[in-house]
């Protein structure tokens, strides 16, 4: 799959995470004793494994009053045990599993090999979710059934003060106030050809400091979150493929020409 001609590329971009995931049906029949077996598929690349808590579900509403994701009323008992976390030796490729979700995320790390690209990153997590759905489909006789779908470029903009965000960042004119910190979170409704909504736009900046308060840096988290129009793979596949050109262009919207050259951006 090559790389869209139109979307901006950066040699040196300040991307420091990619996360791409799915949530689906819970496995019906799956219990945390079966959790070595998942392992296992994924065990040659990525031998390290630990336990978090589950992630609830999570599903994105339109039309109401209340622009939150809302709870959802399952039917049949709720996805129990614990989520597992698989992850290669360099720590910079990680995937959580749990019995209703699947993610992947890329992190980026001094010692780790260089950022692999979109490309390579979406095309690694299909052939382990479908990995991951033929286990599913031979193991418990239930293909993944997918409701929910996710992609987030999450960068770190290094700098030397808050009040220089309007160096980097188109969302105001002048940088004549004292920035202590600075939160600012907006979302856009995203809708398909008939103008129904189907997923949103998150975007999240941030004023954020090193472990240690030494050093400043602006957080920006962009997400496309939904609903694939499909449950089966290819409709995952396409939905995160949509956000990653929504993602990737709206970071050159929302970014100045010189945040940008400081990045060298190449098209």
């Amino acid at each position: 799959m090559a790389r869209p001609a139109h979307l901006p590329d950066f040699k040196n971009p300040p991307l420091e995470e990619v996360v791409l995931g799915v949530q689906f049906s819970a496995i019906p029949g799956y219990m945390s004793v079966f959790s070595h077996e998942v392992w296992g598929l994924f065990q040659a690349t990525h031998p390290k494994v630990s336990e978090h808590p589950m992630l609830s579900p999570n599903f994105e509403s339109f039309g109401g009053g209340n622009p939150q994701p809302s709870l959802q009323f399952q039917m049949g008992p709720a996805p129990t045990g614990s989520r597992q976390w698989f992850s290669t030796i360099e720590g910079n490729d990680l995937i959580q599993f749990q019995a209703d979700r699947f993610v992947a995320n890329w992190r980026k790390q001094a010692t780790s090999p260089e950022y692999p690209r979109f490309e390579g990153i979406s095309r690694a997590f299909e052939e382990n979710l479908r990995k991951l759905n033929e286990y599913a489909s031979t193991r418990f006789g239930a293909p993944l059934a997918v409701n929910q779908a996710e992609i987030s470029y999450i960068n770190i903009i290094p700098v030397d003060d808050f009040s220089d965000a309007t160096h980097w960042f188109k969302l105001w004119d002048n940088g004549e106030i004292s920035i202590e910190n600075l939160n600012i979170n907006f979302d856009e409704v995203v809708k398909d050809e008939n103008a129904k909504p189907f997923a949103r736009l998150k975007h999240h900046i941030q004023s954020v400091f090193s472990t240690d308060g030494s050093r400043k840096a602006f957080r920006l988290s962009l997400t496309f979150i939904g609903k694939p129009n499909s449950s089966d793979i290819n409709g995952a596949m396409n939905f995160v493929r949509m956000g990653r050109e929504r993602i990737v262009t709206r970071f050159g919207v929302i970014t100045t020409e010189k945040a940008q050259s400081s990045w060298e951006r190449l098209s």
